[in-house]
C-alpha cells in the first residue's frame, strides 16, 4: 500500500484529480447502467409475472370449463335416460289408450250395426259416422270383426235419405 501512495506522489494534483473525476464518472455511468438494467429486469419480471398470472387464469378457466363439460355430459346422460323412461311410459299409455279405443269403438260399431240392421237401412250421416269410427278402430289396432262382419253387413243395407224416411 505504501508503494501505491509513493507512486501517487509522483503525479501532480491535477492528474490525480482528473483520474478521480474520471473514475467517479465511470462509477456514475456504471451505476446508471445498472439502474437501467434493473429497470428492464423489473419490467421483464412484471411482464412475465403478468403472463404467468394470465396463464394461471387461463388454466383455471380451462379447468372450470372442463368441469362444466363433465357436468353437462352427466346431465345429458340423465336427460337421455329420462327421455327413454318417458318414451316407455308414453308407449305404454298409447297402448292402453288404443286398447280402450278399440273396446269403446267396437261397442259403438256393434250398437250402430244393430241399429242399422234393426231399421233395415242406413242414412248417409250414419254411414259416414260408422265408416269414420271403423277407420279409427282399425288404426288403433282393431280389425277382428269390423271388416269380416260389421262393415259388409252395413254396406249391404240400402241408404235412405231424409226425404225417403219421412
Amino acid at each position: 500500500m505504501d508503494i501505491i501512495i509513493d507512486s501517487l506522489k509522483t503525479y501532480d494534483n491535477v492528474t490525480i484529480l482528473g483520474v478521480i473525476l474520471f473514475l467517479s464518472s465511470i462509477i456514475s455511468c456504471v451505476s446508471r447502467l445498472l439502474n437501467v438494467l434493473g429497470s428492464l429486469l423489473n419490467k421483464y419480471y412484471r411482464k412475465r409475472k403478468g403472463l404467468e398470472d394470465k396463464n394461471n387464469s387461463f388454466e383455471n378457466t380451462l379447468n372450470r370449463h372442463q368441469s362444466d363439460i363433465e357436468t353437462l355430459k352427466q346431465y345429458e346422460t340423465e336427460t337421455h335416460n329420462d327421455i327413454k323412461e318417458i318414451k316407455t311410459l308414453l308407449e305404454s299409455h298409447i297402448q292402453r289408450d288404443n286398447e280402450r279405443t278399440i273396446s269403446s269403438f267396437r261397442s259403438t260399431l256393434y250398437r250402430l250395426h244393430m241399429e242399422f240392421t234393426k231399421q233395415k237401412y242406413v242414412t248417409p250421416e250414419g254411414l259416414k259416422t260408422f265408416k269414420e269410427i271403423g277407420k279409427v278402430y282399425v288404426e288403433a289396432g282393431g280389425d277382428d270383426i269390423y271388416h269380416d262382419k260389421l262393415e259388409p253387413e252395413v254396406l249391404k243395407l240400402p241408404i235412405k235419405y231424409e226425404e225417403d224416411i219421412l
